[in-house]
């Protein structure tokens, strides 16, 4: 059976000689596993299809539980990523949290259109890439069910005004009368309400951009047992 999707292409590894095995975040099914035939070879007419970050509408032929790449029509590469080492890294950190998140077989056309949109954003936007990143993940983490609370104290629910505490576990952030929780800092905390389209303080978000990207690393990973490797190696590369 032929069947047709809109595809973001996450990552890929080499098969046999000449073959690629690719992840692909489609809307419909969420991630897709699919083969890929002939792609490595010179001039190979499809080689575009199994570059990452590839969007592309792509025609599989599916036998069984096994799908391969018949043909793709590329909508965008977003070439200017691999132009920019940390921008890179960034739609990298995008694609490793999605692959965590999306589930295989299920209709996910928020979360793919919300993806395709950050990935954009980094290739062609000058907005700041950790930003981007952060702001992707609060919203991944959301469509998980993983959803951070940034309006006050989840406690209390008093304004945070002073050094507020994040609980991994609830997900959200306390003030310190509450203080539940790991302790954070303000820099943090008004960055990820900046990241998130939240009302913030600019003057605390100085030196809040490793912090706030993180503590998201960690909450994702803690939630779903996954190492963002490639988020870690950012934090390193990133300048604040």
């Amino acid at each position: 059976m032929e069947w047709k999707t809109d595809a973001l292409m996450l990552g890929g590894i080499d098969y046999k000689d000449h073959d690629k095995l690719l992840t692909l975040f489609t809307a419909e099914r969420g991630i897709v596993f699919t083969g890929i035939k002939g792609v490595r070879k010179p001039n190979a007419k499809l080689a575009f299809a199994a570059q990452p970050f590839a969007f592309a509408e792509y025609v599989l032929v599916e036998k069984g539980d096994n799908n391969t790449v018949k043909s793709a029509y590329l909508y965008d590469g977003f070439y200017p990523l691999r132009l920019d080492v940390e921008r890179f890294y960034a739609a990298s950190g995008i694609a490793a949290v999605c692959r965590a998140i999306a589930p295989d077989g299920e209709r996910l056309h928020s979360l793919f259109v919300a993806t395709v949109q950050a990935v954009k954003e980094l290739a062609y936007a000058e907005t700041d890439p950790i930003e981007t990143l952060v702001g992707y993940m609060l919203t991944a983490a959301g469509e998980a069910g993983y959803y951070v609370d940034l309006d006050g104290c989840g406690i209390c629910g008093s304004e945070i005004d002073g050094e507020p505490y994040f609980d991994f576990d609830a997900g959200h952030f306390t003030c310190a009368e509450c203080s539940v929780g790991s302790r954070a800092s303000v820099s943090t905390y008004h960055t990820l309400r900046k990241c998130a389209a939240l009302e913030y303080d600019e003057s605390k978000t100085p030196g809040g951009k490793k912090r706030a990207l993180r503590l998201m690393k960690a909450f994702l990973e803690s939630k779903t047992d996954t190492e963002l490797a490639c988020i870690g190696e950012l934090l390193q590369i990133c300048t604040e």
